[in-house]
């Protein structure tokens, strides 16, 4: 026996004999007959229609829950992800209260280290154009050798305190094979305010501030 569902044709010549049939049954007046088939017909469509409805509903709220938490996530991590990145890098800035001597005491020890004596200049230049941080720079004289040199600025740039060698000149020495004359400048940032202790306050001492 055919199947009408797995037939289609089956299927749709069944449904055209059906209306034939019902057109007869409406033209004898018979219309009764199908009064209750009828009606249970559009009980059934108007609750298949209202229970899709209802799933569809709530498909889309749960589709629009689930995105809300996929997007609270997503900033969750950013927050975190920012907020790590900012308690590790603050604390290597040095407090601007300390900022007329703290880069000279910083490139005396790094000197020391090394072994060196430099010519450091006595003047501090400092930059406070910028809202946020001020930039303070000092110069330094000395005669070096190449690999000297190179160890010397990983010494420097590879502190956990924030130095950099912004600017540099290399003259070798005629008199004497092998040494260099370098003039450079090593500068550090001075933040006017730190935030984290401000914006993390559930976390004081990590981000740098005090109970």
């Amino acid at each position: 026996m055919n199947n009408p569902i797995k037939n289609p044709n089956k299927w749709l010549e069944s449904l055209k004999a059906g209306f034939r049939d019902m057109k007869t049954v409406l033209q004898d007046n018979n219309y009764k007959l199908f009064v209750k088939q009828l009606s249970a017909v559009i009980i059934l469509y108007f609750l298949f229609r209202y229970v899709n409805t209802s799933i569809l509903n709530k498909q889309t709220t749960v589709v629009g829950r689930i995105d809300a938490v996929h997007a609270q996530q997503q900033n969750e991590k950013e927050y975190l992800a920012n907020k790590k990145k900012l308690l590790e890098l603050e604390p290597r800035f040095p407090d601007i209260s300390v900022k007329n001597d703290w880069l000279l005491r910083q490139i005396v020890a790094v000197f020391k280290d090394s072994n060196l004596l430099p010519k450091v200049g006595a003047a501090q230049a400092e930059d406070a154009s910028n809202s946020a941080y001020t930039v303070a720079t000092i110069p330094v004289d000395l005669n070096i050798s190449y690999d000297s040199f190179g160890r010397l600025m990983a010494d420097i740039e590879n502190r956990s305190e924030y130095l950099r060698v912004t600017d540099f000149s290399i003259d070798k020495q005629k008199e004497n094979l092998g040494q260099n004359t370098i003039k450079m400048r090593i500068s550090t940032v001075f933040l006017k305010e730190k935030i984290a202790p401000v914006i993390f306050k559930d976390n004081p001492q990590q981000a740098g501030g005090k109970k």
